[in-house]
């Protein structure tokens, strides 16, 4: 964490400030503007929930790289955090909806989690072999899109799944083919676009609306059209105008795109090379890059334009259907 003031209020087209110093192949995914006695809450794969105060959080510079999670929260072996989310309360409206690989969701009230404890909660009840692969704050009202390795993608309404205590399993979100899995789950607003990545750099962008609203449980419909040289789906994202991505390959190699220069397809459509990679490399992941407008609107002027340099471096029991 860093003070607001370090970023001084800029005019439009103003020389931009270095945020954060990284480490190659790294990226700034989330920035949530707080003061210190935010929560910061944090959802692991193995489907547990940490909270910090913004305060206990370490203060650093623009120059600094920050402090590696581990060293902050009780994390357990092969353990990673798979979703962040910023409060200032729990409104009693506000819902938890977690995904799992194996195409489970679960909801559960915000306020659920408005826990001191150090040592973490226990946020869904996992079988052998799954895990969280996402977390979104949602009002009850949302729609929600799960998308699977083999192209499918559901979309459907968030009042299907009833509110569960934390320690359940939660119900069926998407009924998956042998051998799949979901990679993502995002809130399917009407007027965004769903974007999906292969393995070998092909993606396109498609409007939320031309994805159907099913029932939960379904097979849901095809999001891409596979050749064999493609790959299958590494990843999807739901888009606006004038945000922007970023793209890390197994080998190192990042991109940054902008989602106005994706091309709109349809559904079941074959996508366009979006990466370019060398031999036998692969898309690994993707991520939306973290947006700073907005930022110098709310920050004084001060602090130097150029970087310094680096300083060294559920109700317990078997929710299922």
């Amino acid at each position: 964490r860093l003070p607001i003031n370090t970023y001084r209020t800029q005019r439009r087209g103003g020389r931009r400030v270095v945020g954060m110093n990284l480490k190659e192949g790294d990226f700034v995914e989330h920035l949530f503007i707080a003061s210190t006695h935010h929560y910061i809450h944090f959802f692991s794969n193995h489907g547990r929930a940490y909270r910090l105060k913004v305060y206990e959080l370490p203060e650093g510079s623009r120059a600094s790289r920050g402090q590696a999670l581990v060293n902050l929260l009780p994390l357990s072996a092969g353990e990673k955090i798979c979703s962040v989310i910023a409060t200032k309360d729990y409104p009693e409206d506000s819902y938890l909806v977690m995904a799992t690989r194996n195409g489970l969701v679960k909801k559960t009230l915000f306020a659920s989690y408005d826990s001191p404890r150090k040592d973490g909660l226990i946020a869904i009840s996992l079988l052998e072999g799954d895990e969280v692969i996402d977390t979104r704050l949602t009002s009850g009202d949302d729609d929600l899109v799960l998308v699977t390795r083999s192209g499918q993608a559901i979309r459907f309404s968030e009042a299907d799944c009833r509110p569960m205590g934390r320690d359940t399993r939660g119900v069926r979100g998407i009924n998956l083919s042998p051998g799949d899995e979901v990679i993502a789950m995002g809130i399917a607003d009407q007027d965004a676009d769903l974007f999906v990545i292969t393995e070998r750099g092909y993606g396109k962008r498609t409007a939320i609306s031309r994805y159907p609203k099913h029932r939960r449980g379904g097979k849901g419909v095809r999001t891409i059209s596979f050749t064999g040289e493609k790959g299958l789906l590494v990843g999807a994202r739901v888009v606006r105008e004038n945000q922007e991505l970023m793209a890390i390959s197994v080998d190192g190699v990042v991109i940054r795109m902008s989602v106005d220069d994706i091309s709109r397809m349809g559904r079941a459509t074959q996508g366009v090379r979006v990466m370019n990679l060398r031999g036998e490399d692969r898309v690994a992941s993707i991520a939306h890059l973290a947006s700073q407008e907005g930022l110098a609107e709310s920050a004084e002027d001060l602090g130097p334009e150029e970087p310094e340099g680096p300083e060294g471096e559920a109700e317990t029991g078997e929710e299922q259907d």
